[in-house]
């Protein structure tokens, strides 16, 4: 008589996913670049331009590297599970919002604040902080879910636990930049500059934990 078949996770395949993920993730990447406000960009002297087309460059650049980050993760899951495919939706909600998000900065987040002193530029910057930060959890969370995750191969795992404390790194310092934005008069918009550098740098030492592997 056969033997009961292992119990199997099952869910939605990664390869059906992938084309909508990477269709929204171009989308939001497209939008980032029409929602240059023009009547702005015409009236700011060279160096507020200067900053705001890199403003708009540096978060396109972590746009990128939320995908990339996040595509890898499921391309490991190979099935996602109802948990997971949340944690899909919700990263792309979130990714849609931040061209909308990058414009207020532009126009509104040039001015200080602090916890004592909301201003619009406070306001701003502080939503935008939190997507970012959102984001990145939910790369974390989908990371840590992958622990235990029955499809993904053994080899991978040990991957995935080097890439997960490399992330939780990632996820601290994007925090501590929230502390500042909101601590800190003299910190507010700077912190655009600084979050493609955390998340470049943590791509880099990624790739180099597991070239040691």
């Amino acid at each position: 008589m056969p033997g009961r078949p292992n119990h199997v996770q099952r869910g939605l395949r990664a390869a059906a996913v992938l084309p909508l993920f990477d269709s929204v993730f171009g989308v939001a990447l497209t939008l980032l670049a029409f929602s240059v406000p023009d009547d702005v960009m015409g009236g700011m002297d060279a160096l507020n331009l200067a900053l705001a087309i890199g403003v708009y460059l540096l978060s396109g650049l972590a746009v990128v590297l939320f995908w990339f980050k996040l595509r890898r993760q499921i391309e490991i899951a190979r099935q996602l599970l109802l948990s997971q495919a949340c944690l899909g939706l919700l990263s792309l909600l979130v990714i849609v919002l931040l061209p909308k998000m990058v414009q207020l900065v532009v126009l509104h987040g040039n001015g200080s604040g602090d916890l004592r002193n909301w201003t619009p530029a406070q306001i701003v910057n502080t939503v935008f902080l939190g997507a970012l930060l959102l984001q990145d959890g939910i790369c974390l969370g989908f990371s840590w879910s992958l622990l235990g995750h029955t499809p993904v191969r053994n080899g991978d795992r040990a991957q995935i636990r080097l890439a997960l404390r490399v992330q939780l790194a990632g996820f601290l310092a994007l925090l501590s930049l929230g502390v500042l934005e909101l601590g800190l008069t003299s910190f507010n918009n700077e912190f655009v500059l600084i979050v493609p550098v955390i998340l470049l740098l943590e791509e880099w030492l990624v790739a180099r934990c597991l070239a040691r592997l």
